[in-house]
Protein backbone atom coordinates (compact mmCIF):
# COMPACT_ATOMS: atom_id res chain seq x y z
CA UNK A 1 0.00 0.00 0.00
CA UNK A 2 1.41 3.61 -0.70
CA UNK A 3 2.46 5.79 1.76
CA UNK A 4 0.82 8.87 2.66
CA UNK A 5 2.64 11.48 1.53
CA UNK A 6 1.86 15.30 1.61
CA UNK A 7 2.21 17.77 -0.87
CA UNK A 8 2.23 21.06 0.21
CA UNK A 9 3.27 22.52 -3.00
CA UNK A 10 -0.23 21.50 -4.53
CA UNK A 11 -1.72 23.54 -2.25
CA UNK A 12 0.37 27.04 -3.59
CA UNK A 13 -0.40 25.85 -7.04
CA UNK A 14 -3.60 25.51 -7.02
CA UNK A 15 -5.32 29.09 -5.97
CA UNK A 16 -8.42 28.92 -7.36
CA UNK A 17 -11.22 30.65 -6.04
CA UNK A 18 -14.79 29.59 -7.46
CA UNK A 19 -16.91 31.72 -6.89
CA UNK A 20 -14.92 33.28 -4.17
CA UNK A 21 -12.10 32.57 -1.33
CA UNK A 22 -14.51 31.71 1.31
CA UNK A 23 -15.10 28.25 -0.16
CA UNK A 24 -13.46 25.04 1.76
CA UNK A 25 -10.24 23.86 -0.07
CA UNK A 26 -10.02 19.93 -0.18
CA UNK A 27 -7.17 18.30 -1.89
CA UNK A 28 -6.45 14.81 -2.86
CA UNK A 29 -3.50 13.42 -4.48
CA UNK A 30 -3.82 10.38 -6.05
CA UNK A 31 -6.64 10.04 -4.21
CA UNK A 32 -5.03 10.54 -1.08
CA UNK A 33 -6.40 13.27 1.41
CA UNK A 34 -4.07 16.12 1.93
CA UNK A 35 -4.90 16.52 5.22
CA UNK A 36 -5.70 14.75 9.19
CA UNK A 37 -9.01 13.89 9.84
CA UNK A 38 -10.78 16.62 11.12
CA UNK A 39 -14.01 17.86 12.41
CA UNK A 40 -14.90 21.45 11.59
CA UNK A 41 -19.21 23.14 11.43
CA UNK A 42 -20.28 20.08 11.16
CA UNK A 43 -18.49 18.24 8.70
CA UNK A 44 -15.70 15.46 9.24
CA UNK A 45 -13.68 14.43 7.09
CA UNK A 46 -11.41 11.49 7.15
CA UNK A 47 -9.01 9.67 4.96
CA UNK A 48 -10.85 6.14 3.44
CA UNK A 49 -10.48 2.33 3.41
CA UNK A 50 -6.85 1.81 2.54
CA UNK A 51 -5.79 5.81 3.32
CA UNK A 52 -7.40 6.94 0.17
CA UNK A 53 -10.30 8.72 -0.79
CA UNK A 54 -12.45 10.92 1.15
CA UNK A 55 -15.31 10.20 3.62
CA UNK A 56 -17.00 13.14 4.85
CA UNK A 57 -20.18 12.57 7.11
CA UNK A 58 -21.95 16.12 7.78
CA UNK A 59 -24.59 16.77 10.44
CA UNK A 60 -27.85 17.88 10.55
CA UNK A 61 -27.97 21.10 11.65
CA UNK A 62 -25.10 21.84 8.92
CA UNK A 63 -26.02 23.56 6.12
CA UNK A 64 -25.38 26.03 3.03
CA UNK A 65 -21.61 25.75 2.95
CA UNK A 66 -19.44 24.96 -0.23
CA UNK A 67 -16.84 22.65 -0.44
CA UNK A 68 -14.41 22.12 -3.09
CA UNK A 69 -12.85 18.59 -3.44
CA UNK A 70 -9.73 19.53 -5.92
CA UNK A 71 -8.52 15.96 -7.11
CA UNK A 72 -5.10 15.48 -8.96
CA UNK A 73 -2.68 13.09 -10.39
CA UNK A 74 0.81 13.64 -10.05
CA UNK A 75 2.34 10.10 -10.75
CA UNK A 76 2.67 7.54 -13.61
CA UNK A 77 1.98 4.67 -11.52
CA UNK A 78 2.48 1.10 -12.69
CA UNK A 79 -1.29 -0.04 -12.29
CA UNK A 80 -4.41 1.96 -12.11
CA UNK A 81 -5.52 3.81 -9.72
CA UNK A 82 -8.81 2.93 -7.38
CA UNK A 83 -10.07 4.94 -4.66
CA UNK A 84 -13.66 5.09 -3.17
CA UNK A 85 -15.42 8.30 -1.47
CA UNK A 86 -18.18 8.02 0.64
CA UNK A 87 -20.33 11.02 1.43
CA UNK A 88 -23.24 11.56 4.30
CA UNK A 89 -25.65 13.79 4.96
CA UNK A 90 -27.48 13.74 7.86
CA UNK A 91 -31.58 13.90 8.33
CA UNK A 92 -31.83 18.11 6.93
CA UNK A 93 -28.32 18.67 6.11
CA UNK A 94 -27.42 20.81 3.30
CA UNK A 95 -24.32 21.29 1.38
CA UNK A 96 -22.41 22.22 -2.10
CA UNK A 97 -19.69 20.12 -3.57
CA UNK A 98 -17.50 21.22 -6.49
CA UNK A 99 -15.32 18.30 -7.14
CA UNK A 100 -12.31 18.98 -9.87
CA UNK A 101 -9.90 16.30 -11.40
CA UNK A 102 -7.24 17.53 -12.77
CA UNK A 103 -3.74 15.93 -14.29
CA UNK A 104 -0.05 18.33 -12.89
CA UNK A 105 1.26 16.69 -16.18
CA UNK A 106 0.93 14.48 -19.36
CA UNK A 107 1.47 10.89 -18.17
CA UNK A 108 -0.59 7.90 -19.07
CA UNK A 109 -3.30 7.74 -15.88
CA UNK A 110 -5.92 5.46 -15.50
CA UNK A 111 -8.59 6.13 -12.52
CA UNK A 112 -11.70 4.87 -11.16
CA UNK A 113 -13.66 7.12 -8.69
CA UNK A 114 -15.98 5.52 -6.91
CA UNK A 115 -18.36 7.69 -5.05
CA UNK A 116 -20.96 6.34 -1.90
CA UNK A 117 -23.82 9.52 -1.67
CA UNK A 118 -26.35 8.75 1.17
CA UNK A 119 -28.91 11.47 1.96
CA UNK A 120 -30.88 11.35 5.17
CA UNK A 121 -34.40 12.74 5.07
CA UNK A 122 -34.82 16.17 4.01
CA UNK A 123 -31.39 16.45 3.16
CA UNK A 124 -30.35 18.64 -0.29
CA UNK A 125 -26.54 18.05 -1.68
CA UNK A 126 -26.29 19.90 -4.64
CA UNK A 127 -22.94 18.35 -6.57
CA UNK A 128 -20.76 19.26 -9.61
CA UNK A 129 -17.96 16.94 -11.11
CA UNK A 130 -15.83 19.34 -12.93
CA UNK A 131 -13.32 16.78 -15.46
CA UNK A 132 -10.79 18.54 -17.03
CA UNK A 133 -7.39 16.45 -17.38
CA UNK A 134 -5.83 15.93 -20.80
CA UNK A 135 -5.70 13.08 -23.88
CA UNK A 136 -3.88 10.00 -22.93
CA UNK A 137 -5.97 10.23 -19.17
CA UNK A 138 -8.12 7.48 -18.92
CA UNK A 139 -11.19 8.60 -16.16
CA UNK A 140 -13.91 6.43 -14.85
CA UNK A 141 -16.20 7.74 -12.53
CA UNK A 142 -18.68 5.56 -10.79
CA UNK A 143 -21.17 6.85 -8.68
CA UNK A 144 -24.63 5.62 -6.16
CA UNK A 145 -26.74 7.50 -4.78
CA UNK A 146 -29.31 6.83 -2.31
CA UNK A 147 -32.13 9.05 -1.35
CA UNK A 148 -34.43 8.87 1.60
CA UNK A 149 -37.63 10.28 2.54
CA UNK A 150 -37.96 13.91 1.31
CA UNK A 151 -34.17 14.28 0.28
CA UNK A 152 -33.00 16.63 -3.17
CA UNK A 153 -29.66 15.61 -5.21
CA UNK A 154 -28.92 17.99 -7.72
CA UNK A 155 -25.85 16.27 -9.83
CA UNK A 156 -23.73 18.28 -12.87
CA UNK A 157 -21.32 16.62 -14.64
CA UNK A 158 -19.48 18.54 -17.42
CA UNK A 159 -16.85 16.44 -19.17
CA UNK A 160 -14.37 19.10 -20.71
CA UNK A 161 -11.50 17.42 -21.65
CA UNK A 162 -10.03 14.05 -21.16
CA UNK A 163 -9.07 11.06 -23.42
CA UNK A 164 -11.60 8.06 -22.29
CA UNK A 165 -14.01 9.34 -20.44
CA UNK A 166 -16.76 6.95 -18.70
CA UNK A 167 -19.30 8.11 -16.30
CA UNK A 168 -22.04 5.97 -14.31
CA UNK A 169 -24.47 7.77 -12.29
CA UNK A 170 -27.03 5.42 -10.52
CA UNK A 171 -29.41 7.56 -7.99
CA UNK A 172 -32.24 5.35 -6.11
CA UNK A 173 -35.29 6.33 -4.12
CA UNK A 174 -36.56 4.25 -1.64
CA UNK A 175 -38.87 6.84 -0.12
CA UNK A 176 -41.44 9.00 -0.71
CA UNK A 177 -41.04 12.85 -1.61
CA UNK A 178 -37.24 12.38 -2.57
CA UNK A 179 -35.96 14.77 -5.96
CA UNK A 180 -33.64 13.80 -8.25
CA UNK A 181 -32.28 16.03 -10.71
CA UNK A 182 -29.11 15.18 -12.79
CA UNK A 183 -27.32 17.70 -15.75
CA UNK A 184 -24.56 16.68 -18.13
CA UNK A 185 -22.69 18.36 -20.77
CA UNK A 186 -19.87 16.48 -22.57
CA UNK A 187 -17.82 18.29 -24.94
CA UNK A 188 -15.11 15.99 -27.44
CA UNK A 189 -12.91 16.69 -30.02
CA UNK A 190 -10.18 14.64 -31.89
CA UNK A 191 -10.31 11.05 -30.83
CA UNK A 192 -11.96 11.59 -27.40
CA UNK A 193 -14.74 8.97 -26.81
CA UNK A 194 -17.16 9.48 -23.85
CA UNK A 195 -19.58 7.31 -22.65
CA UNK A 196 -22.37 8.28 -19.90
CA UNK A 197 -24.50 5.18 -18.19
CA UNK A 198 -27.37 6.86 -16.27
CA UNK A 199 -29.92 4.85 -14.08
CA UNK A 200 -32.68 6.37 -11.69
CA UNK A 201 -34.63 3.68 -9.94
CA UNK A 202 -38.08 4.93 -8.08
CA UNK A 203 -39.11 2.31 -5.67
CA UNK A 204 -41.27 4.90 -4.10
CA UNK A 205 -44.38 6.86 -4.54
CA UNK A 206 -44.86 10.42 -5.29
CA UNK A 207 -40.85 10.94 -6.48
CA UNK A 208 -39.67 13.06 -8.53
CA UNK A 209 -36.24 13.02 -11.33
CA UNK A 210 -35.16 14.92 -13.87
CA UNK A 211 -32.42 14.23 -16.38
CA UNK A 212 -30.73 15.85 -19.31
CA UNK A 213 -27.68 15.30 -21.00
CA UNK A 214 -26.77 17.39 -24.08
CA UNK A 215 -22.95 16.63 -26.02
CA UNK A 216 -21.09 18.68 -28.77
CA UNK A 217 -18.79 16.15 -30.63
CA UNK A 218 -15.89 17.08 -33.44
CA UNK A 219 -13.22 15.56 -35.22
CA UNK A 220 -13.64 11.98 -35.13
CA UNK A 221 -15.00 11.96 -31.84
CA UNK A 222 -16.98 9.34 -29.86
CA UNK A 223 -19.87 9.40 -27.79
CA UNK A 224 -22.34 6.98 -26.22
CA UNK A 225 -25.61 7.66 -23.54
CA UNK A 226 -27.24 5.05 -22.11
CA UNK A 227 -29.84 6.39 -19.90
CA UNK A 228 -32.85 4.79 -17.78
CA UNK A 229 -35.58 5.25 -15.91
CA UNK A 230 -37.25 2.29 -13.81
CA UNK A 231 -40.43 3.17 -11.87
CA UNK A 232 -40.92 0.50 -9.31
CA UNK A 233 -44.98 -1.71 -8.57
CA UNK A 234 -46.84 0.68 -5.92
CA UNK A 235 -44.79 3.52 -7.00
CA UNK A 236 -47.82 5.84 -7.83
CA UNK A 237 -47.50 9.51 -8.60
CA UNK A 238 -44.23 9.40 -10.19
CA UNK A 239 -42.86 12.35 -12.22
CA UNK A 240 -39.98 11.05 -14.17
CA UNK A 241 -38.68 13.05 -17.81
CA UNK A 242 -34.88 11.90 -19.70
CA UNK A 243 -33.71 13.92 -22.87
CA UNK A 244 -30.50 13.62 -24.29
CA UNK A 245 -29.67 15.97 -27.32
CA UNK A 246 -26.00 15.95 -29.56
CA UNK A 247 -24.58 18.16 -31.64
CA UNK A 248 -22.25 16.49 -34.42
CA UNK A 249 -19.90 19.24 -35.92
CA UNK A 250 -18.20 16.83 -38.73
CA UNK A 251 -19.14 13.90 -40.87
CA UNK A 252 -16.70 12.04 -38.92
CA UNK A 253 -18.04 12.39 -35.39
CA UNK A 254 -20.16 9.71 -33.94
CA UNK A 255 -23.01 9.37 -31.35
CA UNK A 256 -25.09 6.79 -29.78
CA UNK A 257 -28.07 7.11 -28.00
CA UNK A 258 -30.12 5.00 -25.74
CA UNK A 259 -33.20 6.05 -23.75
CA UNK A 260 -35.11 3.89 -21.91
CA UNK A 261 -38.30 3.97 -19.69
CA UNK A 262 -39.27 0.72 -17.25
CA UNK A 263 -42.48 1.23 -16.01
CA UNK A 264 -44.30 -1.14 -13.62
CA UNK A 265 -46.76 1.68 -12.16
CA UNK A 266 -49.98 3.36 -13.98
CA UNK A 267 -50.28 6.59 -12.63
CA UNK A 268 -47.21 7.87 -13.74
CA UNK A 269 -45.79 10.79 -15.79
CA UNK A 270 -42.60 9.89 -18.02
CA UNK A 271 -40.91 10.78 -20.64
CA UNK A 272 -37.98 9.94 -22.40
CA UNK A 273 -36.66 11.51 -25.84
CA UNK A 274 -33.18 11.82 -27.85
CA UNK A 275 -31.85 13.66 -31.20
CA UNK A 276 -28.62 14.17 -33.03
CA UNK A 277 -27.99 16.65 -35.32
CA UNK A 278 -25.84 19.70 -36.91
CA UNK A 279 -25.32 23.25 -36.65
CA UNK A 280 -29.16 24.60 -37.78
CA UNK A 281 -27.54 26.33 -41.21
CA UNK A 282 -30.80 28.96 -42.28
CA UNK A 283 -29.47 30.01 -38.47
CA UNK A 284 -25.82 30.76 -39.95
CA UNK A 285 -26.95 32.49 -42.83
CA UNK A 286 -29.13 34.77 -41.01
CA UNK A 287 -26.17 35.59 -38.82
CA UNK A 288 -23.93 36.19 -41.33
CA UNK A 289 -26.27 38.30 -42.98
CA UNK A 290 -26.21 40.10 -39.98
CA UNK A 291 -22.72 40.64 -40.11
CA UNK A 292 -21.77 38.41 -37.63
CA UNK A 293 -18.36 36.16 -39.07
CA UNK A 294 -18.79 32.80 -39.40
CA UNK A 295 -16.93 31.28 -36.81
CA UNK A 296 -18.57 33.79 -34.16
CA UNK A 297 -21.65 32.52 -35.61
CA UNK A 298 -21.24 28.86 -35.31
CA UNK A 299 -19.92 29.38 -31.33
CA UNK A 300 -23.48 31.37 -30.88
CA UNK A 301 -25.02 28.32 -31.86
CA UNK A 302 -23.13 26.08 -29.43
CA UNK A 303 -23.74 27.83 -26.78
CA UNK A 304 -27.13 28.69 -27.00
CA UNK A 305 -27.49 24.76 -27.46
CA UNK A 306 -25.78 24.42 -24.07
CA UNK A 307 -27.26 26.88 -22.03
CA UNK A 308 -30.26 25.05 -21.05
CA UNK A 309 -27.72 22.53 -19.02
CA UNK A 310 -25.23 25.13 -17.71
CA UNK A 311 -28.72 27.49 -16.36
CA UNK A 312 -29.51 24.12 -14.21
CA UNK A 313 -26.22 25.54 -12.18
CA UNK A 314 -28.14 27.72 -9.75
CA UNK A 315 -24.54 29.74 -7.90
CA UNK A 316 -24.29 32.82 -10.50
CA UNK A 317 -20.98 33.05 -9.99
CA UNK A 318 -19.80 29.21 -10.76
CA UNK A 319 -22.29 29.32 -13.61
CA UNK A 320 -20.75 32.30 -15.55
CA UNK A 321 -16.91 30.85 -14.53
CA UNK A 322 -18.34 27.59 -16.23
CA UNK A 323 -19.79 29.43 -19.21
CA UNK A 324 -16.51 31.17 -19.73
CA UNK A 325 -14.79 27.94 -19.81
CA UNK A 326 -17.19 26.49 -21.88
CA UNK A 327 -16.87 29.21 -24.37
CA UNK A 328 -13.01 28.95 -24.31
CA UNK A 329 -13.08 24.75 -24.96
CA UNK A 330 -15.34 24.96 -27.76
CA UNK A 331 -12.97 27.82 -29.24
CA UNK A 332 -9.93 25.16 -28.94
CA UNK A 333 -8.24 27.00 -26.09
CA UNK A 334 -7.92 26.84 -22.37
CA UNK A 335 -8.42 30.24 -20.52
CA UNK A 336 -5.96 30.11 -17.23
CA UNK A 337 -7.83 31.82 -14.04
CA UNK A 338 -5.94 34.88 -12.90
CA UNK A 339 -5.54 33.58 -9.37
CA UNK A 340 -3.89 29.98 -10.17
CA UNK A 341 -1.03 28.50 -12.44
CA UNK A 342 -3.05 25.28 -13.68
CA UNK A 343 -5.57 24.53 -16.28
CA UNK A 344 -8.21 24.81 -12.82
CA UNK A 345 -12.08 25.54 -12.88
Amino acid sequence: MKEYIYMPEVRRVFRCTVPDENIRQVFLVDGILQEEENERNGVTLARGSEGKGLNMRVQGDHFGETIQIISVRSEDLPSPLEFTNEWELASGAGLQIIVCDHTLNEHLYQTSRFSKITLGENARLDIMFMQNEHIRSRYWLDLTANLDKGAQLDCHVLSLYGGIINNKLHAVMNHPGAVCRMDGLYLADGEQQIQYDIAVDHNAPECYSRQLFKGILDNHSRGLFNGAIKVAPGAQKTEAYQANHNLLLTNDAKVTTKPQLEIYADDVKCSHGASIGRLDEMGLFYLRSRGIPLDQAKMLQQMAFVEDVLAGIRTQAIRERLEKMVESRLRGEFTKCSNCTMHCC
